[in-house]
């Protein structure tokens, strides 16, 4: 069945990116701890100061760890897990619509591009947000995870930022994530991405990167907007500034969704774009439903 909930760069991994992983495997990179090379890599990347980690849900358990908020704020619909990451932190937390509901001592998190959504909201907006959120005693940290699939500029180092590499790679199993900005104390630990990830990153290089990203964007720029008006001759897509977007109606049959009853938005279902040839499936299996 074809997945359409998974998320990932659709344009698959960068060239070299598979190639640098076996010889990772093959050097034996992984019977010595990693040098953490990959941080030079993605400093230079991002253009500020990028502490590394085994994913982005470690990056932020790290983070909030770090800064110890009284309770988390979650501004709703967002990406499910910060629920579970409080949880697991032993933090109090609490859905909200306006994320200016924070009090003193709380934490905002919230996801830049939205997850599920997919819009982008400008540096100038997110900074706007945490100089209100701060003069009410509470902070913002957010989770640009997705932002690369956009021409949209990092709120970091300004807020802090955590972040994962994974879908931009589409290499999630490589569980690279990232603090952006300067780190909290305690944030940093000794081993902090593991030695094969950050092998492959260093080899592959902030030019490599780049290079995929922009390949990316060109795919997402020619291709989404086919697909997102095809589906909107037949089904109620919402605007989305990524590679996924929302759809409100029922789920169609034949391919794998990702269903957001658990974000309280039902008879709604999120799906991202793949080749065109599977996106003309998905285009007739909703049309179909």
């Amino acid at each position: 069945m074809p997945d359409f909930s998974d998320n990932s760069n659709p344009i698959g991994p960068p060239e070299g990116l598979i190639y640098y992983v076996r010889e990772a495997v093959e050097r034996g990179v992984y019977l010595r701890f990693p040098a953490n090379l990959a941080e030079e890599v993605l400093r230079e990347y991002e253009g500020v100061e990028v502490t590394v980690f085994n994913g982005a849900t470690e990056a932020l358990l790290a983070a909030i760890a770090a800064l110890k908020p009284r309770r988390i704020v979650i501004p709703w619909p967002n990406y499910a897990d910060y629920v579970r990451v409080a949880q697991l932190l032993g933090v109090g937390y609490v859905l909200v619509e306006d994320p200016l509901q924070a009090a003193s001592g709380d934490l905002v998190v919230m996801s830049n591009p939205n997850n599920p959504l997919g819009r982008y909201v400008r540096r100038d907006e997110v900074l706007d947000l945490a100089r209100r959120l701060k003069a009410r005693g509470a902070a913002l940290l957010v989770d640009e995870s997705f932002i690369d699939f956009t021409r949209g500029e990092s709120a970091a180092p300004d807020v802090p930022v955590v972040k994962s590499y994974g879908k931009l790679l589409a290499a999630p199993g490589l569980r690279v994530g990232a603090y952006l900005g300067d780190p909290p104390p305690g944030l940093k630990a000794p081993w902090r991405l593991n030695a094969i990830a950050d092998y492959a990153l260093y080899h592959l290089g902030a030019s490599g990167i780049k290079r995929h990203r922009e390949r990316t964007l060109a795919y997402i720029a020619e291709e989404l907007p086919r697909v997102w008006q095809k589906v909107a001759k037949c089904a109620s897509p919402l605007p989305t500034d990524v590679h996924f977007f929302v759809v409100k109606g029922r789920e169609p049959k034949g391919v794998k969704v990702r269903p957001l009853w658990t974000h309280g938005l039902a008879d709604a279902y999120r799906v991202s774009i793949k080749t065109p040839e599977l996106n003309d499936v998905l285009i007739r299996a909703i049309c179909s439903a």
